[in-house]
């Protein structure tokens, strides 16, 4: 019986390195999906604590990492505005964000995303949309200020207070920040249970291009 199992045992390692044993018995990493795993963390941790009176208290920070065995796909930072669970619009963005000028692959980044509202007198309040993209090269700052017509009188964060992880496919909803017109506020997650009892939100939304 020894004998017999040592023979199979030598038998199993050939066929691996012939290719006697058909290959879908053999995993193929190949085929195993893509995953991006989302990992909160506090913006304002350390020496950063001194610039919270400049960012604010709706602001927000994650890292993103991006797994793949196989050819990675482009994933974008959709910025829209939805109204009690439904998109309205789209008001901007930041395309491939895990871009690399030397093509090497990159596979983690931190975002840090702070959101002001502003009045302006005679006009549309402003929300000022400050990103920015934390890499080992180095950080890349964004700003939007797109226009809003929804008349604030309280605001909230909406995120992950625990890390997650996601197949690299479709769209992820990753960070926002809710709107009432009312002097109350409820709690709310990326459930679209949740989102439908929020007033109004701006959800950060990944998207993965093929």
């Amino acid at each position: 019986m020894k004998h017999y199992r040592v023979s199979a045992f030598v038998f199993f390692i050939l066929s691996l390195v012939t290719g006697c044993i058909p290959r879908s018995s053999v995993p193929e990493l190949i085929n195993t999906p893509a995953t991006i795993t989302l990992t909160p963390t506090d913006p304002f941790q350390g020496e950063a604590a001194k610039l919270k009176p400049f960012l604010g208290n709706m602001t927000g920070a994650f890292i993103l990492r991006y797994d793949s065995n196989g050819k990675k796909t482009q994933v974008n930072l959709d910025i829209e505005i939805w109204n009690y669970g439904k998109k309205v619009k789209s008001v901007g963005g930041i395309g491939d964000i895990f871009f690399t000028p030397n093509k090497e692959d990159r596979k983690e980044i931190e975002l840090i995303i702070s959101i002001d509202t502003v009045a302006v007198l005679g006009q549309d309040n402003m929300n000022h949309i400050k990103i920015g993209i934390v890499h080992e090269s180095g950080t890349t700052l964004y700003g939007l200020s797109p226009p809003t017509d929804h008349k604030v009188m309280g605001r909230g964060i909406i995120s992950y207070h625990e890390p997650q992880s996601f197949i690299a496919q479709g769209t992820i909803r990753v960070w926002g920040m809710q709107m009432t017109s009312a002097n109350h506020m409820i709690t709310a997650d990326f459930s679209q249970e949740s989102l439908s009892k929020v007033e109004q939100a701006i959800l950060f939304t990944l998207r993965f291009d093929d």
